[in-house]
């Protein structure tokens, strides 16, 4: 480390690039924002992307270039937030790198939960590998909060190469036209005599404009606006799929009228990209990373592109069981790029097939997108029951802990906080409110938009006197009416008899308790396996329900429709 110091000069700058990553916004959890009480702690991920505190081993990327160092500190109070900096110093003592003013590099409202924030070094490693006792020392103001012992070690060796892959073809004929390949990239020009030959046979339900994987694993589709008119007139089913990646655009999901006879070809990109950001900690990429877009062309000229669909579409996306490193499939999801806030963001409604190996969700625009797996687990629901749900709905973007590892699963939810997860868990874009739908949800509120959007899908209602209560505990049988609504949401049946209703409730010790509005409901909830009964065998229809138990009917929600 002296020698490397000592040639500073040679080795070039070193290089900051800060990023922040939200952990676990409390806007997604259930309980309001509260400052942190506990010491700061701190972590490195080391080069298996495992978090670290004391030791640990990084690695340079192939070229012995770079070495990425993503550091997390928490939990933090807004004032230990504004005084945390750092250092690096070589095994002599001299200080390496200063970093200053952290907060003022990232968003002032992620002392909340905790932050990320990562730099490289980009000089040269040649010949100075290994390289060991690289310490990072974090301060709290004037107070050493932590030292961490860095090792740097070159990338194992690559094994030599083979003969190498058999080339691939430069065209390639498929159903809907013919796919040129240049430069790993696969260009499908469609054929539309092909194409309205499909759309003669009442059989075929989906056209489908492909890239075969071994001719190209990312390109374009070039066809005619007008084409893709016909298709979606003939009330089929068009699906762009290029490499395994998969865009369903269903009719109506797509307005061409702008582009009738103008000439336009629209040229569908599915591309391979790098992660603007790393992902947040408790989450690993486990997949590639896609850009998606459909842009518009006349006569040579791009004219514009497409962003936004008017009804949903399907997008579906590969992901590497190797990159799971030991993580349940399970905790699968997909991610989008928010551009503005530059993060990773959670698409609700993934669904995962294991069996193929690919993650699906509806998507009504179009961006960044790659598939993520959930790694974090919350300390305190360590062999709680619900502690499999509530990881995997964590894992699918739908709930939060109040910290990066604490869930409290036994605090009450609101009736304005279950109103949000609902529409969350069932793929619902929330609206601005309007105000005016209850008298006491107010415009400004955190959970004006969520509530008006839930009342708007049907799937909650107020009380007579024309409030919410938005702050009010929900009632086990409340949420089971909710519920039940979301399974209606999906077009699950829902439908019991009188007769049905009362064998069923029969199970239950206090069945005569719950409320006459509240009977079918919670019949068909405890039918479908979504609430089952409390100790004693008793449905608890006016108890407040927990978080644990909001979380894990959502879950069961989902899954009764077959949703999960």
């Amino acid at each position: 480390m002296g020698k490397l110091y000592a040639n500073r000069p040679l080795l070039g700058n070193i290089a900051l690039v800060v990023f922040l990553a939200f952990l676990a916004s409390l806007a997604v959890g259930l309980t309001a924002p509260a400052e942190a009480s506990n010491q700061p702690n701190v972590w490195v991920q080391d080069k298996d992307g495992q978090w670290q505190s004391g030791t640990a081993t990084l690695q340079t990327d192939a070229a012995q270039e770079k070495v990425e160092l993503t550091i997390r500190i928490a939990p933090l109070t807004q004032s230990e937030f504004q005084n945390i900096w750092f250092k690096l110093v070589d095994a002599a003592g001299n200080v390496y790198k200063t970093v200053y003013d952290v907060y003022l590099e990232v968003n002032e409202t992620v002392y909340e939960t905790g932050y990320q924030f990562v730099y490289s070094w980009v000089y040269a490693f040649s010949g100075l590998l290994p390289l060991d006792n690289v310490q990072l020392v974090v301060y709290l103001g004037q107070d050493e909060l932590e030292s961490i012992t860095l090792t740097i070690e070159a990338p194992p060796p690559q094994p030599s190469p083979g003969p190498g892959p058999a080339p691939k073809p430069e065209t390639v004929d498929t159903a809907t036209g013919t796919v040129e390949v240049a430069d790993g990239q696969g260009t499908l020009v469609v054929d539309e005599a092909k194409v309205r030959e499909l759309l003669a046979d009442p059989a075929e339900k989906t056209i489908v404009f492909a890239i075969p994987a071994e001719a190209a694993t990312e390109g374009t589709v070039k066809v005619s606006a007008d084409l893709l008119a016909e298709v979606f007139a003939a009330e089929r089913t068009a699906v762009v799929e290029i490499g395994g990646t998969k865009l369903t655009i269903p009719p109506g999901a797509l307005d061409l009228a702008v582009f009738k006879g103008e000439g336009v070809t629209l040229h569908l990109n599915i591309t391979r990209d790098e992660a603007p950001v790393p992902a947040a900690a408790n989450y690993r990429i486990a997949g590639e990373v896609y850009n998606i877009t459909i842009e518009a062309y006349a006569d040579g000229e791009r004219k514009g592109a497409i962003r936004n669909f008017t009804a949903p579409v399907t997008l579906t996306l590969p992901y590497d069981p190797a990159k799971l490193q030991g993580a349940p499939a399970d905790y699968l999801a997909i991610y989008r790029y928010n551009e503005a806030a530059r993060k990773w963001e959670c698409v609700p409604g993934s669904r995962v097939d294991k069996d193929n190996q690919v993650v699906t969700v509806p998507r009504d625009s179009l961006s960044l997108y790659t598939v993520m797996v959930y790694t974090g687990r919350f300390a305190d629901l360590a062999g709680h029951w619900a502690e499999h749900d509530v990881h995997l709905m964590a894992a699918r973007g739908i709930v939060a802990g109040i910290t990066p590892t604490t869930f409290a699963p036994h605090q009450n939810v609101t009736r304005a906080q279950f109103a949000a997860l609902l529409i969350r868990t069932l793929g619902i874009t929330e609206q601005p409110a309007g105000g005016g739908k209850f008298t006491d949800v107010a415009v400004g509120a955190w959970y004006a938009g969520a509530v008006e959007t839930a009342a708007a899908a049907g799937l909650v209602g107020g009380y007579p006197d024309g409030s919410f209560k938005p702050d009010a505990d929900i009632t086990r049988q409340e949420l089971a009416a909710m519920v039940v609504r979301g399974l209606a949401y999906q077009g699950k049946d829902v439908t019991l008899d009188a007769a049905e209703v009362e064998a069923i409730l029969a199970r239950f010790t206090d069945a005569a308790t719950i409320s006459p509005w509240a009977r079918e409901v919670a019949a068909v909830a405890a039918d479908q396996g979504i609430v089952g009964g409390r100790p004693g065998n008793a449905f608890a229809p006016l108890e407040s329900a927990t978080r644990a138990e909001a979380v894990v009917m959502l879950k069961r929600m989902l899954a009764a429709a077959d949703n999960l």
